[in-house]
C-alpha cells in the first residue's frame, strides 16, 4: 500500500517537475477531471463493500486536490474551473466526513488532502466542516498513539 502512493507520488511529481511552464493548464485540467471521475468512483462503490478500493481512491483524491492549487496558480483557470474545483473539494470533504471512519490520520494522503482542501475551501461552513474534520483526525491519531504505548 505504501509502495503504491509512493510509486504515485513519485509519477506525479516527475511529470510536474519536467512539464514547462504552458503545461500548467493542461496538467490543471487532468487533476481536476481525474478528481471528479474518482469522486464519481467512490460513490458507485458504496453499493458493496469495498474497503480497500474506497482507501485507494480516497489517497487518489486526497493527492490530487492537494496538487490542484499549485497547478491553479500556474495555469489561471477561468471563473468555471474555479468552480468545478470547488465543487470538487466540497465533494471530496462530503465524502471524506462521510467516511472518516475508514481514514487513518497518520497516512501522508491523508494530511495532503486535508491541506489540499483548506486551501480551496475558504467560506465559513467550509472552514467550519474542515475543522470539524481535522479535530476528529487529531483525536483518533491521539488514540492511536495511546493505544501504542507499552
Amino acid at each position: 500500500m505504501k509502495s503504491t502512493l509512493i510509486l504515485f507520488l513519485g509519477l506525479l511529481l516527475t511529470g510536474c517537475g519536467t512539464a514547462p511552464k504552458e503545461n500548467y493548464q493542461q496538467a490543471y485540467e487532468a487533476n481536476l477531471a481525474d478528481g471528479g471521475v474518482m469522486l464519481t468512483t467512490l460513490r458507485t462503490l458504496d453499493t458493496g463493500d469495498i474497503r480497500k478500493t474506497r482507501h485507494l481512491a480516497m489517497t487518489s483524491l486526497h493527492v490530487t486536490l492537494s496538487f490542484l492549487p499549485t497547478f491553479a496558480a500556474q495555469a489561471h483557470p477561468t471563473a468555471e474551473q474555479k468552480q468545478e474545483e470547488l465543487a470538487l473539494a466540497r465533494g471530496v470533504l462530503d465524502y471524506t466526513l462521510a467516511h472518516r471512519e475508514e481514514l487513518d490520520p497518520r497516512l501522508r494522503s491523508v494530511r495532503m488532502g486535508v491541506r489540499g482542501m483548506e486551501k480551496i475551501l475558504t467560506q465559513p461552513e467550509d472552514v467550519r466542516r474542515l475543522t470539524e474534520l481535522s479535530d476528529y483526525l487529531a483525536g483518533v491519531e491521539k488514540k492511536m498513539g495511546e493505544t501504542s504505548k507499552p
